[in-house]
């Protein structure tokens, strides 16, 4: 299955939040688990500004997008400007 976001859009399939522990060390603390979430680029709407690339891991805010659910898989389509940070792994 494929989805095409529109525009400045992103894709974003959400990854598991058990693990509060990012793999370069970071912690997210208790206060602001339920406030973030994590999750990877599926798709990338087509525009010449996109900062971001399929794969790529994120952090956003909670209350951000909107939920859909294709082929019982869930994702969130945000819009880019949406995106808090990129965990780039060294």
């Amino acid at each position: 299955m494929n989805i095409r976001p529109l525009g400045n859009r992103a894709v974003i399939s959400l990854l598991d939040e058990t693990n509060a522990t990012l793999q370069n060390g970071i912690i997210i603390p208790d206060t602001v688990k339920g406030e973030i979430k994590r999750g990877k680029v599926v798709g990338i709407g087509e525009h010449d500004s996109s900062l971001l690339q399929e794969k790529d891991v994120i952090i956003f805010l909670e209350n951000t997008g909107v939920s859909v659910k294709l082929a019982n898989e869930a994702f969130i389509i945000i819009n880019e400007e949406d995106v808090l940070a990129v965990v780039e792994d060294n």
